[in-house]
């Protein structure tokens, strides 16, 4: 079966991953060395709390950017989605903490900001919110750039 309203289907992505990409969209995600070196996670939770209560329950598709040390230009390296409900949880797995069981880019990031890279991350919350599974896998394969991405690897 064929939807035929497709074209408004990708212009609701495209404004999407305008938003996604827009400098302006992307936070900054604290890292102070005395927490990096020996990576402590949930001090750097701690130090990036005002963006984990903003990303909590209003972040369903997100991506990660990383800039080299002493660089300014940042690169798309993952785009990944989320329920409201665990959004939080989710965002921290990747950039400070998680569990082993999770498919969380942490040991990227960490490998990455130990190099003296800084890393960014912007989000959008997408209603019905079932369309973020929809909406992150269109994105994932309009930006092969996103190399943390399996599929892009």
């Amino acid at each position: 079966m064929i939807f035929e309203d497709k074209e408004k289907l990708d212009n609701f992505l495209t404004k999407i991953d305008k938003y996604l990409t827009e400098d302006k969209n992307q936070r900054s995600v604290t890292y102070s060395n005395i927490n990096v070196d020996s990576w402590k996670g949930d001090k750097l939770a701690e130090e990036n709390e005002v963006l984990l209560s903003d990303a909590s329950g209003k972040v369903n598709v997100y991506m990660l950017f990383t800039a080299l040390k002493g660089s300014t230009v940042y690169t798309l390296r993952y785009i990944g989605k989320t329920t409201r409900k665990f959004a939080r949880q989710r965002v921290r797995n990747h950039l400070f903490k998680k569990h082993d069981g999770t498919g969380a880019k942490l040991e990227k990031v960490k490998a990455h900001v130990k190099s003296g890279g800084s890393v960014k991350i912007s989000w959008v919350l997408i209603e019905p919110e079932s369309l973020r599974n929809w909406a992150e896998e269109e994105l994932i394969s309009s930006h092969p750039e996103a190399d943390w991405n399996r599929g892009n690897a």
